[in-house]
């Protein structure tokens, strides 16, 4: 559009105003594009929803054209104008179909995002069940420790472990144990060592295979890793299968009653 006449900026916003919507009016079928990157609805589609096409620069030099997607022209390739920006008013050649593999090849469908969420939500809660069983594996597991060593012995190992942990590692097992740790304090562990100075030789003992395990019982190992935790609850007879039964069928109810109460809320 060109307006010489017109040196006003408001003057050459009406002007410009006019000839979008006669240009509207004219072709009622054309795509409102914005110049920003996102939109909302009911609004001129955002950068991140159509590609603009160079069609004409694309004609010059089909091998730029092979390489540059924008350069190629498409079934769904349709007439656009903008809507803001330095370019308002000029109508373009653009693309704004998602499903087309020309110019939205890395763009996934809804129906590939939806699965791909439903997807990552099952793992997640199948991780989650693994961990909450292989922890359950853990407390059976030092449920049927029994004092190998004297209680000075036990707590010698204990505070070499305890002093060789990160501070999430010494909550977790302060968590565990309902020990209260201080954010503030600047050693941690002397809590947790000050709860094991007070325990005796059988609790001292749990707590070294705890150390030793508490790791391998917070995530799951690859099916090249040999799985220590499982080891040790098969060396002290633990039923697995039952642990991982009984924790699954918790698990299904504890999702039946979240799905009720969405349901009631709704």
């Amino acid at each position: 559009m060109r307006n010489d006449s017109c040196t006003d900026p408001q003057c050459f916003r009406a002007k410009l105003d006019a000839h979008i919507s006669k240009t509207l009016q004219k072709k009622p079928d054309l795509v409102q594009i914005s110049s920003a990157y996102g939109s909302r609805d009911g609004a001129p589609l955002g950068r991140n929803r159509y590609v603009e096409l160079d069609v004409k620069r694309g004609k010059q030099s089909n091998q730029a054209a092979k390489a540059n997607p924008a350069q190629r022209t498409c079934e769904k390739m349709t007439d656009a104008i903008v809507m803001d920006g330095g370019r308002r008013g000029q109508t373009v050649k653009v693309c704004a179909d998602p499903d087309c593999r020309i110019h939205h090849s890395n763009r996934p469908s809804p129906q590939d995002v939806a699965r791909q969420r439903a997807e990552e939500r099952k793992r997640i809660e199948k991780e989650k069940l693994a961990i909450t069983v292989r922890h359950r594996i853990l407390a059976a597991i030092l449920q049927r420790v029994s004092p190998p060593l004297k209680k000075s012995d036990l707590f010698l190992v204990a505070h070499y472990l305890i002093s060789r942990l990160q501070f999430a590692e010494v909550a977790h097992i302060a968590k565990r144990r309902k020990v209260e740790v201080g954010t503030n304090n600047g050693a941690p562990e002397q809590a947790l060592l000050k709860h094991v100075s007070r325990l005796d030789e059988i609790e001292l003992s749990r707590l070294l295979m705890e150390l030793s395990l508490i790791a391998l019982a917070s995530r799951v190992p690859s099916k090249h890793e040999t799985d220590v935790l499982l080891t040790t609850a098969k060396h002290y007879r633990i039923e697995i299968e039952k642990l991982e039964k009984e924790i699954a069928q918790k698990f299904a109810e504890k999702q039946k009653k979240q799905v009720k109460t969405k349901t009631a809320v709704a």
